[in-house]
């Protein structure tokens, strides 16, 4: 079974919207694979909820309660591991995103920040992520290449 590491974005199309993002989580939901996450990022998704219009305190709840239930949430990296790791980081915004993944043991992270993916080996994009967990389904399943 694959495991990701999501992004922000990811999350946040996922809770919001339709499509492939509310798809992999449903996946996870499924036990087809596993989705991983840090602080941070929950703190992130958190914050653009609260600023969501219409997005009352009972409706921010079942989101982010639907989101503990299908992504782990792993403790945010270490400050001195964030620190060594700006300087290959272009964005320091991600920079908590690139050390939780690289720590968190997933094989891939899942962005739909383009920057990001192009910078970090093994970023996919959720329609990337959503046909390797299919192949795996597939008799003799094999992995389709990253791209």
């Amino acid at each position: 079974m694959a495991s990701f590491f999501v992004d922000a974005n990811t999350i946040i199309s996922a809770l919001l919207f339709g499509g492939n993002e509310k798809r992999l989580l449903e996946y996870a939901r499924l036990g087809l694979c596993e989705l991983v996450t840090n602080e941070y990022v929950r703190h992130e998704v958190r914050r653009f909820l609260e600023r969501e219009p219409g997005m009352g305190p009972a409706k921010r709840g079942r989101a982010m309660s639907s989101l503990s239930q299908r992504v782990l949430i792993l403790p945010d990296p270490d400050p001195a591991d964030l620190r060594d790791a700006r300087p290959r980081v272009p964005d320091p915004r991600d920079v908590a995103v690139v050390v939780g993944f690289e720590q968190s043991g997933c094989e891939f992270l899942i962005s739909g920040d383009r920057r990001l993916r192009l910078a970090v080996r093994g970023a996919l994009t959720t329609r990337q992520a959503l046909r390797r967990i299919e192949a795996e389904l597939k008799p003799g399943g094999s992995n389709p290449r990253p791209g």
